[in-house]
């Protein structure tokens, strides 16, 4: 039987060692997965307004800003990086916390580890910790409160839980910095950006900023108030490991969006498929997703949040990608279908959410044909068996070749990380 334990309690005697190979296996290629999202992510302007806005107000020091390299204080760093992280909404997830706990745990741990001059085990150990406490607090979040709150809140729990440990921070200590990171994590009300898709999104930079902050502050005897986690008792710390339970993303949008994404490659995938020819598309939806913006995009967040640009895309183009979610969104295939799209809640669908994410495609032709896709689930959940060859795929085709790998992750913790991640691709294309 095991003993029930709170998160700081958890968080100063996890050990790497503790992990099966299968959970430091997935471990190695969520951060891989991270790598490959922000260097696709790049582009988008919301990466650049962060970095520049988190040197201004939180200055420089020695942890890289991952869009070009700059060094930044570690606040500065887990801002900046965090919001890279998420600026393509590509970054992996977790049903039950309806968020991405990988996007706010990994840049604030690399954020703290170059300060310190941590080791790769160090790193990876603190990683391991911020994925199992963010995800709890996660699940006790939604089970205390009506309102949806995005990943910035309890991912600031996570984010301080890793931080507290590679500072050194004993369980008292790490007991205040997850409180200070609870106390003063953002609220992140996602359906906010739901309704009117914004830079805020899902809060993740905040709330890796915030995480970072609070175990330095707790670090130099800065004092928190109980909070709900930090002494929150679970007794699975040593039957589960949620980095085996994190879904990839293959499209860069909502997650809710992506089985009708998946449903729509399946219909234009079929021999002779004409999106010249459709007259009509239902897509058959859980209300979450059917709450997705339905209007044509002008910007990348627009997009990212819509249920419907996706999937005219996909039927239109026969892709949705990178270069469809950064834009341009006056592409004349794409925007004729937008108008023929109907969304039909499922009662049904919605009745599996948040575990399961399904939805079904409907499409008519001018010559009367009738496609559809089935039920279908995104790609890369926890349990789909080819998750591994999903992760390597997709790193291979965000990171490009080999030698560019490395570009904006070139300080020596983030180095060390990336080139024993990277070599994952390697053992995966020699397999």
């Amino acid at each position: 039987m095991s003993t029930a334990r709170t998160a700081s309690d958890f968080a100063t005697t996890f050990e790497l060692a503790e992990l099966s190979p299968s959970a430091r296996r997935r471990l190695e290629l969520a951060v891989l997965d991270l790598a490959a999202v922000c260097h696709a992510g790049r582009p988008a302007p919301a990466a650049r307004i962060a970095v520049d806005t988190a040197e201004t107000v939180f200055g420089t020091g020695r942890s890289t800003a991952w869009l070009d390299d700059r060094r930044l204080s570690p606040a500065a760093a887990a801002l900046a990086n965090g919001v890279l992280a998420n600026v393509l909404d590509l970054d992996d997830g977790h049903s039950l916390t309806k968020g991405h706990p990988g996007a706010v745990v990994i840049p604030a741990a690399i954020a703290v580890a170059e300060h310190v001059q941590a080791s790769v085990q160090a790193i990876l150990a603190a990683i391991a910790v911020g994925y199992e406490v963010a995800v709890r607090a996660a699940v006790a979040q939604h089970d205390r409160w009506p309102q949806y709150h995005g990943t910035g809140s309890w991912g600031a729990v996570g984010a301080a839980a890793a931080a507290a440990r590679l500072l050194g921070s004993d369980a008292a200590t790490c007991r205040h910095a997850i409180s200070l990171a609870e106390y003063h994590g953002p609220l992140a009300l996602i359906m906010r950006s739901v309704a009117e898709p914004a830079m805020t999104k899902d809060g993740i930079g905040w709330g890796a900023m915030t995480g970072v902050a609070s175990a330095f502050l707790a670090d130099s005897g800065f004092t928190s108030t109980t909070g709900q986690f930090a002494d929150m008792e679970f007794s699975d710390w040593d039957q589960r490991r949620v980095v085996e339970e994190l879904y990839l993303k293959p499209f860069p949008c909502c997650r809710w969006a992506q089985s009708a994404v998946v449903a729509a490659a399946s219909i234009s995938a079929v021999p002779g498929f004409d999106p010249a020819r459709i007259t009509s598309i239902e897509i058959h939806t859980f209300d979450a997703a059917a709450a997705l913006a339905a209007s044509p995009p002008t910007d990348t967040e627009q997009a990212q949040y819509s249920l419907v640009w996706p999937v005219a895309c996909q039927l239109g183009l026969g892709r949705y990608g990178v270069a469809e979610a950064l834009g341009e969104f006056d592409n004349p295939a794409a925007n004729r279908l937008l108008p023929l799209i109907r969304t039909v809640v499922d009662p049904e669908l919605t009745a599996e959410f948040p575990q399961r994410r399904l939805s079904s495609v409907v499409v008519r032709t001018a010559d009367g044909a009738e496609l559809s896709s089935g039920i279908t689930e995104p790609w890369g959940e926890g349990d789909d068996p080819g998750w591994e060859n999903r992760a390597l795929d997709k790193a291979r085709r965000l990171l490009g070749p080999a030698p560019t790998w490395p570009i904006a992750f070139t300080s020596t913790g983030v180095e060390q990380v990336l080139s024993c991640l990277l070599q994952s691709v390697d053992r995966g294309a020699a397999d």
